[in-house]
């Protein structure tokens, strides 16, 4: 099976179920059992059956099982648990708190969504963990921490970056963390299973907001926790997604799958636009770099080539004067959006340094690129030319 026929197929998420052509909403929150016998069964774990819908639902089942086949694509020996959350963050949470206990340390890639570092801030003065943030091109400098704290019971990497569209070795970083018995998870929102499949370079945690490229449509909030670990995903996450009754709304992930028929197509024309929107801010005056791993001017560009299929629908490029430029640039868009999201068919821009990465301390925002005359823009799938266009008259306007 080709991996667009796996997005575009709706298959029963278990035994019995009946499919119709189009996956029906199921806004149940109980579920009905023919006997006492049969509650009995399934509440002690004997029989399968949907209990709660803050358990387990079928329309998180149903892009549960079509995440897992699309995270292993490719390999017959990777194998995988995938969970659905109401939103990116719920999943990244359900990781730390199914992980992390207060003493431990974590590896965090510097450059990483803003939320994402707002989070582990907190998560550490609250829990009294130790962070190194670093750059994880230095892998020597990752080994040494590896090797000089044993406490490390986690390294966080995401790519490519957010927003700096830097791409990093999963295949290296994964080798080093489990040479020091730790576990590695990855943020792959930016490039989906479509463009990236981390587990199968060694990755023990896939994370993806789904919100984003797997909905596709702005339509709704999700997100997946996806892990080679199968009974720590079973037992441990799955725990604390039932006690915090952080499963995605039946509605949300009835949307998610629908977006996700379409991920194939969408995320080919993100990357043919992408690609042309940054070698065109390439030549503009105003602009001083465009950070997209398309380009073979940078410089993670062969890594990106062999790790990704195509290089993805984000970019950012940094303007020549500062932060005031990015202010005014937002300010002259008509055709393109001003929103701290991605992923939509339609073309997103934001500033970070005002927007996504506000709360990210200036000091440790910088030290690992995002600057403040960086702006990230997440094209869409509309024609190619009208998203130029609307950037070359904001532009010219500065």
């Amino acid at each position: 099976m080709k991996f667009a026929s796996i997005t575009s197929q709706d298959n029963a998420p278990t035994e019995g179920y009946i499919m119709p052509h189009t996956a029906p909403l199921y806004l149940s929150s109980t579920y009905i059992y023919e006997s006492p016998e049969k509650a009995q069964a399934v509440f002690k774990g004997k029989e399968k059956a949907y209990i709660y819908s803050r358990w387990s639902h079928p329309n998180a089942e149903l892009v549960e099982r079509k995440i897992e086949e699309m995270e292993t694509f490719g390999s017959k020996d990777v194998k995988c648990r995938a969970l659905l959350f109401s939103s990116g963050m719920a999943a990244i949470s359900a990781l730390f708190q199914s992980l992390i206990k207060p003493g431990d340390s974590l590896i965090v890639q510097g450059n990483i969504y803003g939320t994402t570092v707002d989070y582990i801030n907190h998560a550490a003065q609250q829990f009294g963990l130790k962070l190194y943030y670093e750059d994880f091109k230095k892998l020597d400098k990752i080994e040494a921490l590896l090797k000089k704290d044993k406490k490390v019971k986690l390294v966080y990497t995401e790519t490519p970056s957010n927003p700096t569209i830097n791409c990093y070795d999963l295949r290296a970083l994964s080798a080093l963390a489990h040479k020091y018995k730790t576990r590695i998870a990855v943020d792959n929102t930016f490039a989906s299973p479509y463009l990236q499949r981390p587990l199968i370079d060694g990755v023990d945690f896939v994370i993806h907001s789904s919100t984003k490229y797997l909905n596709g449509h702005g339509s709704g909030l999700s997100g997946l926790l996806v892990g080679s670990d199968t009974t720590f995903m079973d037992k441990d996450v799955w725990t604390i997604r039932k006690l915090h009754g952080s499963i995605c709304a039946p509605f949300d992930a009835w949307m998610l799958n629908m977006g996700m028929k379409t991920l194939s197509l969408r995320m080919q024309q993100h990357c043919i636009n992408a690609m042309a929107v940054a070698k065109w801010l390439q030549a503009h005056k105003a602009v001083s770099k465009v950070n997209y791993l398309g380009l073979e001017s940078h410089p993670d560009h062969a890594l990106a080539k062999k790790q990704m299929k195509d290089y993805g629908g984000v970019l950012s490029f940094e303007m020549k004067k500062g932060y005031k430029a990015g202010e005014k640039l937002m300010k002259q868009l008509k055709f393109c959006k001003l929103t701290a999201s991605l992923g939509t068919t339609d073309t997103l821009i934001q500033h970070p340094a005002s927007m996504s990465h506000f709360f990210v301390p200036k000091e440790q925002r910088q030290k690992f690129g995002i600057t403040d005359g960086l702006v990230r823009l997440s094209v869409g799938i509309e024609d190619v030319t009208d998203i130029i266009a609307d950037l070359e008259q904001a532009l010219n306007h500065l």
